[in-house]
């Protein structure tokens, strides 16, 4: 294929020279200098039109490339045309490479090139054909006497908001768990909302709505349950409690206590939440998920590990991020990573709980937010028709995990701050996997 670009590309640079007629290709034009011919063609990008100037010489050989983008990501196509027309040049045409991560930006230059240099491109197989599937998860290694985390989302209180839990076990006992709550407030009421709630995220909330983790705001949300329930214990601290009296505890235990119903909140000190019984039920869920993803080996105590989770950016301003992190001193011992993004309500994605209930009327008309992880099929499905992924979303998110999993936490922080990061995570093929990691190490710290 390659030879066959150069030599239509030397033919139609030899024709040029003589005739000094434009070449015959969309978006494509020419003229004569002294350094040779300038030939110039465009094409659609990522946010726009993407251009190639070229200079070519007497013998047909690509002696310069200028790629010019002013729509393209900064982060991402932006700083890969530089990459770009060097290659180009190297090629003599539009056989090139492309750079990691900025598919569409390197579809883009190959299309401009071709059309500036009159040659045509063989067409690429469709994005939903075999060759571009995305590729399976990693099969799951057993290992012996190894600890796994997984995550729940539930209705554990209620109707206006949902719970995320995330727990660690190792077999059938519960060593850590994690809980916090999501609900929509007034953009007015002074809380700190989730990543991106300035940014294009927004765009999926009602007019004067705003989300935020009840963690974040547990001083806000706890004032409002005293001024309203009468409520004596801070939200955090109720949480906290029934975290610790999961801990422990074999998930069947568990389960025998949330179905004491109303009752079960008698039975976990310190807590003094009606709805306990819902969050046990979902620590419980958590625990079952986390049996079925990728144990790694602990000969640590149990009583060293500590759980926690943190909210970030990892991936643009149309989304954000959970990260969840177990440490033992300064080492990552364990990670789970999720997103969360508005979806158009006709997509057929699964909303997050309560999404047809209260909670949803703090969606934008025609929207409704949901889990990435529990949408990875439709999500990665429109990763390969859109960027030619052939990795699936919650594959690349284990990636990243099994990658950071055992390291410390210095050297999980050095990762995240290294711009080719993604090339160091096997199995990865996000060009934000420095942002990934980055998230992870704030869960760490």
């Amino acid at each position: 294929m390659k030879q066959e670009i150069i030599r239509k590309l030397s033919a139609a640079v030899a024709m040029s020279l003589v005739v000094g007629v434009s070449l015959a290709a969309c978006g494509g034009s020419s003229s004569s200098t002294a350094a040779g011919v300038t030939k110039t063609g465009s094409a659609e990008g990522f946010g726009g039109a993407v251009t190639a100037t070229l200079t070519v010489d007497a013998n047909g050989t690509v002696t310069d490339c200028k790629l010019e983008g002013a729509q393209e990501t900064e982060s991402i196509g932006g700083v890969a045309l530089e990459e770009l027309s060097k290659q180009v040049v190297a090629a003599n045409g539009p056989a090139i490479d492309g750079v990691a991560g900025a598919t569409v930006t390197t579809k883009a230059v190959r299309k401009a090139v071709a059309a500036a240099l009159g040659v045509e491109l063989a067409e690429e197989a469709p994005a939903d054909s075999a060759a571009a599937a995305p590729a399976e998860p990693a099969a799951i290694v057993p290992v012996e006497g190894g600890i796994q985390i997984g995550q729940a989302y539930a209705a554990a209180h209620g109707t206006k908001c949902f719970t995320e839990a995330v727990a660690v076990v190792k077999d059938d006992v519960i060593l850590a768990a994690y809980l916090d709550d999501f609900q929509f407030t007034s953009t007015d009421a002074g809380v700190t909302a989730v990543p991106n709630s300035d940014s294009d995220f927004a765009a999926g909330y009602a007019e004067g709505k705003v989300l935020m983790s009840k963690r974040a705001n547990a001083d806000y949300y706890s004032k409002m349950m005293a001024e309203k329930g009468g409520s004596t214990v801070a939200l955090d601290a109720n949480f906290d409690a029934i975290q610790n009296f999961a801990v422990g505890k074999t998930i069947s235990e568990l389960e025998d206590v949330a179905a004491k119903g109303a009752e079960a909140v008698d039975a976990v000190s310190g807590a003094t939440l009606v709805d306990t019984a819902g969050y046990l039920s979902a620590i419980v869920d958590a625990a079952k998920n986390a049996q079925t993803t990728q144990a790694v080996e602990f000969n640590g105590s149990s009583e060293d590990l500590k759980l926690n989770v943190v909210y970030g950016a990892a991936h643009g301003t149309k989304c954000f991020t959970s990260g969840a992190v177990a440490t033992a001193g300064d080492t990552i011992v364990l990670s789970y990573i999720d997103e969360f993004q508005f979806a158009g309500s006709d997509a057929g994605v699964v909303g997050v709980p309560n999404s047809d209930s209260d909670f949803g009327a703090g969606y934008a008309e025609g929207k409704v937010l949901m889990s990435k992880r529990v949408n990875a099929d439709y999500y990665s499905k429109m990763m390969a028709e859109k960027a030619g992924s052939t990795v699936s979303l919650d594959a690349n998110y284990d990636a990243i995990q099994n990658h950071v999993n055992g390291m410390s936490i210095a050297d999980a922080e050095a990762l995240s701050k290294d711009e080719k990061a993604v090339d160091a995570v096997s199995g990865a093929t996000l060009v934000d996997t420095a942002g990934y990691v980055g998230v992870l190490v704030d869960a760490a710290k």
